[in-house]
């Protein structure tokens, strides 16, 4: 498994998602300041603050991949996650069986708990 493309897949996905949040805060802002600045530039759907916004993300990502030690750090992490041992399908569907069981018994006997302190509090207040 070649960590490095994971990490570098990783790093485009987080200017990515910068892209998609950071276009509606420029937006955002340019309706704030003067509504015309955020003009049509391809189409009505491809505005100035999604140039920004793309811009910035790139911006982001590039100082991200041009920083050693985050880029090390990243690497370490992945090198760590390939070591890791995930569940089969099997394991995870008893596994998920387990908890869905262990929540119900615990709702019922909280259920039950609060049911027979309502009659006592109940009880108690009625005297």
């Amino acid at each position: 498994m070649d960590v490095k493309r994971y990490v570098n897949m990783g790093f485009v996905f987080v200017g990515l998602l910068a892209w998609i949040c950071l276009s509606p805060l420029f937006a955002w802002v340019m309706e704030l300041l003067s509504p015309t600045w955020d003009m049509a530039l391809v189409g009505a759907e491809f505005r100035l603050s999604d140039v920004l916004g793309l811009v910035t993300a790139i911006a982001f990502t590039v100082w991200l991949f041009a920083k050693d030690d985050v880029y090390s750090e990243a690497l370490a992490i992945g090198n760590e996650l390939s070591k890791v041992t995930w569940p089969n399908w099997e394991d995870t569907r008893k596994s998920t069986i387990v908890v869905i069981l262990v929540t119900l018994v615990i709702a019922v006997i909280l259920g039950s708990f609060d049911f027979f302190w309502g009659l006592a509090t109940g009880w108690i207040y009625g005297i």
